[in-house]
């Protein structure tokens, strides 16, 4: 996994699955893996809606792989 290798991660996903990736990073034995979460769904959507949710996660991505 890339964050135990020193290489700043973030998982994206919709906030439907929110306790999911968090159950998992803490199975995995990364509590402190950063989510960028976005509305649901992004299955069935235009493209146009997909960027402009990924647009609303953005600063999360970026402040989770610039951090020190």
């Amino acid at each position: 996994m890339l964050e135990q290798h020193g290489i700043p991660t973030v998982v994206m996903g919709t906030r439907e699955f929110e306790s999911l990736a968090l159950l998992e990073a803490r199975n995995r034995g990364l509590a402190e893996l950063p989510l960028a979460l976005i509305p649901h769904p992004l299955g069935g959507i235009h493209e146009e809606e997909v960027v402009k949710k990924a647009d609303l996660a953005i600063e999360t991505v970026v402040r989770a792989v610039t951090r020190s």
